[in-house]
């Protein structure tokens, strides 16, 4: 069966038997030593429940450096490939060799086509500037949050207290 959902089955289990004690006993004795002799079961789904997001943690930061690693690999090689292909073209311009032909490729020096260079942004005319839309504001919520718990009111925002698990 799936940890998670016998831990789910027995966490359901441990708070009917805790509803039935208090029903049934008044010392609270009785009900407190039930309850304990019966949390190791549910405890020790609990803690391999725990151990499982750790690996799961640990296997994701796994993947994110390996990410990383791949990502800096990546941008070498596509500097190593533009060094190549420069070092290509300066060597055909210089022996002024359009085309080379060997058994594996077929290598040419092309006309790329003309593009646009703009001497002096402020020179041209308005019809070829464009004005972008500036960014929409963003709340600053540290700020937000600094004035909330200083008790000020802040239209618009409040504060919510949420919970997070924790294992250590």
């Amino acid at each position: 069966m799936n940890p998670v959902f016998e831990a789910f089955e027995l966490a359901a289990h441990y708070r009917r038997l805790a509803e039935s004690l208090a029903e049934q006993h008044e010392d609270p004795q009785v009900i407190q030593d039930t309850l304990e002799a019966e949390s190791g079961r549910l405890d020790d789904h609990l803690e391999n429940l725990a151990k499982m997001v750790r690996n799961i943690e640990s296997a994701d930061s796994g993947v994110l450096r390996t990410m990383e690693d791949l990502a800096a690999r990546h941008a070498g090689l596509q500097r190593a490939a533009v060094r190549g292909r420069k070092l290509l073209l300066d060597l055909m311009q210089r022996a002024q060799r359009d085309r080379v032909t060997t058994a594996l490729f077929s290598i040419a020096v092309r006309k790329n086509p003309p593009a646009v260079v703009v001497d002096c942004a402020a020179d041209l005319p308005l019809a070829f500037l464009q004005f972008p839309e500036p960014p929409a504001p963003v709340p600053d919520k540290k700020a937000i949050a600094a004035s909330l718990k200083a008790g000020l009111n802040v239209p618009g925002a409040h504060l919510e207290q949420g919970m997070r698990l924790e294992i250590r």
